[in-house]
């Protein structure tokens, strides 16, 4: 039948690993089927119980999308390795994270992000905030996320199996909303404890099959071919000579990781602190995450990346798409059973994040939209069952947006410019008393407007807008929500006690001003710092293996890998 070609291009063995690999998914669900039957607790951040090596690993599989290797494979090719310090530079957001946020979030024992607003502040203004802030994050925000995330399997999967992979796609999203609604956060994080390694794995094999390629023809040929490259795509900073790169690298470093929705973790990031055991759990995932999400995952995918750069040369005239390359080196390159698991590996990267994507998704919309506002006084039975159905609604959503999305790269960005003003407050509201809930409403909505001015005016070619045009939006939205929230009261003092006594934060608060925990400031300002210098480290050596300096990649990795211990070292309950 003309809708199952896509299986024309796979043999037995091929189909028989992507069927397994569909049917454990599956049977992980239905195991776990009774972990988050009781309540949304349980349903949404797992009765508080998970260890750090899980919930960390967790993190890591939900951040490893299919949608991932694409974009950062099209920017080593174009412009360049520094290209990704757009998302390097949120290190500096996981590593306050780390010890800071993660300890508060814990503390908090909230089932969403959006539950500490009404913790923090007080008052109509606080629900507006929260109503607000729930229904764009989940009907727009996550809404984008989860399309773009669809949008990349259709792309991937069309070009590996050679024809319209779209009844692939409803199979496959099918089997992680089967195991996402039946079990909850609980089946999710099992699954995604798999899919990791899967992945992982799917990575080392797809370098070893290009690097042994009759092109290439083995790793000492190799160092050599990634040699002979332009050396302005093998820097890990561009030249200050090149003035424009060099100013979109400042930004993504100095401006972009503390501007962003998720300066103080991020929604997906926050429910999996939120279902730590312990806060050392949350802090000891949370740097397991960071060592897997910027170094080891990323080590796989910088060779990929310049194998790319040899096999398909950027001024190849027969390629117009660089989010296609990813694909085209499994499709070429990839012989048979292998490219079963290959396969497997996209699929477990895609599941493990839209599953964590229409979860979240789902909490908002039941937690902070449903249950708040709408229908307060049932059961907790009764709550469980409407998140099933909000997950499948919101799925549905997300599949027919995900159809429209073309570049995956331009949506990041795009998603990142519509709430860069948010950031300052997220992180202030954590150690300044004085912060209230209009302070984030006016940020929020300056960000919204001034991208969607810029958008449609690089749209219809008024203006073109590059991306440090764009920066604008962030000193504007923070001088509207500083401006806003000197021009309104403070929150009710009741209130803020309410949170200083319940989560302990550091900074700047009207309690007990002899002890304002500013002396417990410095430390761990410091250990962010050290973390941060330390994974830079590491990812400079990872550079430095795939360019072939193997002197620089020790010297690195030893340095790195120090820092690191003493840190881990240092970390107490």
């Amino acid at each position: 039948m003309s809708y199952l070609q896509f299986l024309s291009n796979l043999t037995l063995i091929d189909i028989s690993i992507i069927v397994s690999y569909l049917l454990v998914s599956i049977f992980v669900g239905l195991y776990f089927r009774n972990k988050g039957k009781d309540d949304i607790n349980s349903y949404f951040v797992s009765q508080r119980n998970l260890p750090w090596w899980l919930l960390g690993t967790s993190m890591v599989a939900t951040t490893l999308s299919i949608d991932t290797p694409i974009v950062i494979i099209s920017w080593i090719r174009d412009p360049g390795i520094w290209k990704n310090w757009f998302w390097w530079s949120f290190l500096f957001t996981h590593c306050l994270v780390i010890f800071f946020f993660s300890r508060y979030w814990r503390r908090a024992e909230v089932i969403t992000d959006n539950q500490i607003i009404e913790m923090r502040y007080s008052g109509k203004p606080a629900e507006y905030l929260r109503l607000f802030k729930a229904s764009y994050f989940s009907l727009f925000f996550n809404l984008i996320i989860s399309a773009w995330i669809i949008s990349a399997f259709l792309k991937i999967f069309n070009v590996v199996l050679g024809y319209d992979s779209t009844i692939f796609l409803i199979i496959t999203t099918s089997v992680a909303l089967l195991y996402t609604a039946s079990s909850g956060l609980k089946g999710i994080v099992v699954n995604d404890f798999i899919q990791y390694f899967i992945a992982f794995a799917g990575s080392f094999i797809l370098v070893f099959f290009l690097i042994n390629s009759d092109e290439i023809g083995g790793i000492s040929n190799y160092f050599s071919l990634v040699n002979s490259l332009p050396a302005e795509k093998l820097k890990m900073i561009p030249s200050i000579y090149n003035h424009d790169d060099f100013m979109i690298f400042i930004s993504y470093a100095a401006v972009v990781w503390w501007s962003s929705h998720n300066a103080d973790g991020g929604g997906y990031i926050i429910q999996r602190l939120c279902s730590a055991k312990t806060e050392k759990d949350g802090v000891l995932g949370s740097i397991w995450f960071v060592l897997n999400h910027y170094v080891l995952r990323f080590a796989p995918w910088i060779i990929i990346g310049l194998c790319a750069l040899i096999l398909y040369p950027t001024e190849s005239s027969q390629l117009v798409d660089n989010e296609e390359i990813y694909p085209l080196l499994i499709k070429d390159y990839i012989g048979v059973g292998f490219k079963g698991f290959l396969i497997v590996t996209l699929l477990a990267a895609y599941m493990s994040t839209i599953s964590t994507q229409i979860n979240w998704g789902s909490s908002y919309l039941v937690n902070d939209l449903y249950k708040r506002f709408i229908c307060k006084d049932e059961t907790e039975l009764h709550y469980v069952f409407v998140s099933k159905v909000f997950t499948v609604l919101f799925l549905i959503a997300a599949l027919f947006l995900g159809l429209r999305i073309k570049n995956i790269g331009s949506a990041w960005i795009f998603l990142w410019s519509v709430s860069s003003g948010l950031g300052f407050f997220l992180i202030a509201r954590w150690f300044w008393w004085r912060i209230n809930s209009w302070s984030e409403i006016s940020a929020l909505i300056s960000s919204i407007v001034l991208s969607l001015i810029f958008y449609l005016l690089d749209f219809y070619g008024t203006i073109e807008i590059s991306f440090t045009f764009k920066l604008l939006i962030i000193p504007i939205s923070i001088v509207v929500g500083l401006l806003t929230t000197f021009f309104t009261s403070p929150e009710d003092p009741s209130t803020l006690k309410y949170f200083y006594e319940k989560i302990r934060p550091n900074g700047f608060w009207k309690f007990n001003h002899a002890q304002t925990n500013k002396d417990s400031f410095f430390s761990p300002i410091l250990s962010s710092l050290m973390l941060a210098s330390s994974i830079l480290i590491l990812i400079y050596a990872v550079i430095q293996l795939a360019t072939g300096n193997l002197f620089g990649f020790t010297v690195a990795c030893c340095l790195g890998g120090i820092i690191l211990f003493y840190i881990v070292k240092g970390i107490k309950d």
